[in-house]
């Protein structure tokens, strides 16, 4: 059952809508009735309304007043507008404030009837279609996750891994046969925390490689059934050489949010699925000899071989440059040198653009100490330049942290996080992620990350958990729904992660919650 909020200054309209139409044949359970607009603000807050039927010509706050601010605190409210003005400036302000429908007053019973069952109607099928994608997205996870064990742990006889193959190939569009590169996480073990803070981390941490590689396609996530650590399969279409980089910018991100990254053994590269166990085991195999215990990230000896070698030769190639600085040809013939080189060693476009922009600070102050100026235009030029060698994505970083460090003053940043906060709001009830919400703002996942933090003194995923803590504490104390339609309703497709959350931020089960709300005076 559904429930509705009716806005109206004139008693006799609210009551009569109330007590004519036939709610309960409409599937509607609650009706509540608010004079004005700030009272409508209120009941919406504490009862949150799945619908509102407002006029618009009101006193101290009219109804178009009232609608953005609803927009605001429930924006998946469904309004419709009555009104005794038929003036096209409300219709088209009505329009532009995305409103469901426009009624004209006097309005016949049936025709408020009729729009407010289409209105139920459109709240069911979303209903019904967001529980399929979650039904079906989970599903399809765990069938993944099932595959994914059984091929890195060689659980499956001849006929059972050809038909895994084509599992992953047909549903998740990875070829058989493409490279691939197992990475195992392990979380840092701190034995002050209890077992059920330990689960929700692991928890938290997959949803942020969930979000960080495959929803970007880079490859898949899913958890190792027989130690319980966190496993990614990378794929060398997507990352090409550049693994250590990706999971360098993830751990950046779980750094920022926990405070801490878990250590991540890289295996060495193999050429298909059928081959996957190989670096999985590599990867194991570092993690359980790793006695230095120091390193972030681990490689196998031919991977650290192969990086160390560039970097060798990048440094000579940076220190012929910068002691040549005044010879343009003969710099500009070792800077193609560098490209070919980045070439032959199958660098990706970031380590590319990463190991330009060094180099590009360096030849910069090389210059200015032999007495050259050095200008925006010309630099920007240069980064244009490595732009079309392929750094797009690195390259546009470089210009946000210019301008940032230049002319990115703080009223700038507080509006960002401002608007990633009402972002949230309108949203919470979808798949929030830090990604997303840096795209939706036109910055990087990294650099939002830790400007989110900055300035909202916790993390963008902690801040989204509370936020949908506090809603579920609402909906906990105002409605009969289940813990699972409440945990839907707060952007929670797992039950009980939903719980494990809850209890961590409130102390107690969501069901203790509701009675001990329920109880108190």
């Amino acid at each position: 059952m559904y429930k509705v909020l009716i806005v109206d200054d004139e008693r006799m309209i609210r009551e009569g809508m109330k007590k004519v139409i036939p709610w309960h044949e409409l599937e509607i359970g609650e009706v509540w009735t608010a004079a004005s607009g700030k009272e409508a603000l209120a009941l919406t807050c504490e009862k949150v309304p799945d619908i509102m039927i407002t006029d618009i010509s009101m006193a101290e706050m009219n109804g178009l007043e009232l609608i953005e601010n609803i927009q605001e605190a429930a924006p998946n409210m469904r309004i419709l507008v009555l009104t005794g003005y038929d003036y096209f400036e409300y219709a088209r302000e009505c329009l532009r404030l995305s409103v469901q429908d426009f009624l004209l007053k006097p309005i016949d019973e049936e025709v408020l009837s009729e729009a407010v069952k289409r209105q139920v109607v459109w709240l069911k099928e979303r209903e019904v279609s967001n529980m399929r994608r979650r039904t079906e997205g989970v599903a399809s996870q765990m069938e993944l996750e099932q595959v994914m064990n059984d091929l890195v742990h060689e659980r499956q006889q001849k006929n059972a891994r050809a038909q895994a193959l084509r599992f992953v190939q047909e549903h998740f569009r990875f070829r058989y046969d493409t490279g691939l590169t197992a990475v195992v996480l392990q979380p840092e073990m701190d034995f002050t925390v209890n077992e059920q803070d330990r689960m929700l981390r692991r928890q938290q941490i997959k949803s942020i490689c969930l979000e960080f590689i495959d929803a970007k396609g880079l490859g898949i996530t899913f958890d190792d059934e027989e130690d319980g650590q966190t496993i990614l399969v990378l794929s060398d279409r997507q990352c090409g050489s550049d693994t250590q980089d990706v999971i360098a910018s993830l751990q950046d991100i779980l750094k920022v949010e926990f405070g801490s990254s878990p250590k991540a053994a890289i295996g060495s590269k193999v050429d298909g699925f059928e081959h996957l166990a190989i670096s999985y085991r590599e990867a194991v195999y570092l993690l359980k000899n790793d006695e230095a215990d120091i390193c972030p990230i681990l490689q196998t000896q031919n991977d650290i071989r192969r990086n160390r070698l560039f970097q060798e030769v990048y440094e000579e190639m940076k220190m012929q440059m910068c002691t040549n600085i005044g010879d343009y040809a003969y710099v500009m013939r070792i800077f193609d040198s560098f490209r070919i080189t980045t070439q032959s060693y199958n660098l990706s476009g970031a380590s590319v653009c990463r190991f330009c922009f060094e180099l590009l600070a360096d030849l910069s102050y090389a210059y200015l100490a032999a007495g050259g100026t050095v200008k925006s235009p010309a630099l920007d030029h240069l980064m244009r330049a490595v732009h079309g060698c392929g750094g797009a994505e690195c390259l546009e970083l470089g210009r946000q942290y210019l301008a940032k460090m230049l002319d990115f003053g703080e009223r700038d940043v507080h509006e960002i996080v401002a608007k990633a906060k009402r972002y949230i709001s309108e949203h919470l009830s979808e798949d929030l992620s830090v990604g997303s919400i840096a795209e939706s703002l036109f910055v990087s996942p990294n650099y939002f990350s830790r400007l989110f933090k900055r300035v909202a003194g916790q993390g963008c995923n902690e801040y989204i958990v509370c936020r949908r803590i506090e809603k579920a504490c609402v909906l906990l104390e105002t409605t009969n729904f289940n813990t699972g339609k409440i945990a839907g309703m707060v952007g929670y497709h797992d039950t009980n992660y939903f719980s494990l959350a809850f209890k961590k931020h409130c102390g107690v089960s969501p069901t203790s919650y509701r009675s001990g709300s329920r109880k108190a005076p």
